[in-house]
């Protein structure tokens, strides 16, 4: 079998799982539980990402600076978020602080 069909074809299966819990959730609405915790999603992605990025630093670069801005980075965006009340403001704030502190670092 070619290379190219199996990829293309575990590409279009995992597509296929992840779109048919979006139209089974659309149809069947989401329970208010989960609704609630869908919420915190997006910081919770922002804080392990961050989490990741400060093991990188500290196992490739003992350097404390460069091991400080992911936690630079999570506590601006925990200050945006406090201050707007949208998680959305983690990722808003968060991320263009990791990349400007990062770029400053290098």
């Amino acid at each position: 079998m070619n290379p190219w069909l199996v990829v293309i074809a575990a590409g279009a299966v995992s597509y296929l799982l992840r779109v048919s819990m979006l139209v089974l959730a659309s149809r069947m609405g989401i329970p208010p539980v989960l609704e609630r915790a869908a919420r915190f999603a997006v910081p919770t992605a922002f804080a392990a990402l961050a989490a990741s990025s400060i093991a990188d630093h500290i196992v490739a670069d003992p350097e404390v600076v460069a091991s400080a801005v992911p936690v630079i980075a999570v506590a601006v965006g925990v200050v945006a978020v406090r201050r707007t009340g949208s998680p959305h403001a983690a990722l808003l704030a968060g991320m263009p602080a990791l990349w400007a502190l990062t770029a400053l670092t290098q």
